[in-house]
């Protein structure tokens, strides 16, 4: 497992966290998504809807990184009674070295402090590794809507029992 710290992030980690969103989304759903969502991606938007989390208490944003290097983000919602997790990205060269794990345990955590015994995320049934990790992680396939015409259409939800 590497030491990588999960960093509260602030309003002035928007902009790297919509850096990484763009690298991540290039390696992982070239393919998946049309190429124009990838090639156009439009940064100024996706820092502002970034911020906006980030100030949003409902929102917990971390910032994930190894030494100096930005290296993913990981977001959570806790909406009503529910948790939702709405991102966790690590680049491609940090994958399977724990990290998700370990995002894990920071939400895990979360719940419990809350008194909430499950949460739930939604993931694209094409990208295979993150499937694959969510079901390592206990997630269990709970709705599903595939078939599309555009790929980035098509979802899964996954729930987690603690």
């Amino acid at each position: 497992m590497m030491n990588v710290e999960f960093i509260p992030a602030k309003a002035s980690d928007a902009a790297a966290i919509s850096t990484l969103r763009q690298r991540i989304w290039d390696t992982t759903y070239r393919g998946i998504y049309p190429d124009a969502v990838i090639d156009d991606f439009d940064y100024d938007w996706h820092q502002q809807r970034d911020l906006k989390k980030i100030s949003n208490p409902s929102f917990t944003v971390y910032l994930i990184k190894y030494g100096d290097a930005d290296i993913g983000y990981f977001i959570f919602q806790h909406a009503g009674s529910g948790i939702w997790l709405r991102s966790l990205y690590v680049l491609r060269e940090y994958q399977h070295k724990g990290i998700g794990k370990q995002a894990f345990a920071i939400l895990k955590d979360y719940c419990q402090e809350k008194g909430i015994n499950r949460f739930a995320c939604d993931c694209s049934p094409h990208n295979e590794n993150a499937m694959q990790f969510y079901q390592r992680m206990g997630g269990v396939v709970t709705k599903t809507d595939t078939g599309h015409e555009n790929k980035q259409e098509d979802g899964v939800i996954f729930e987690f029992n603690l």
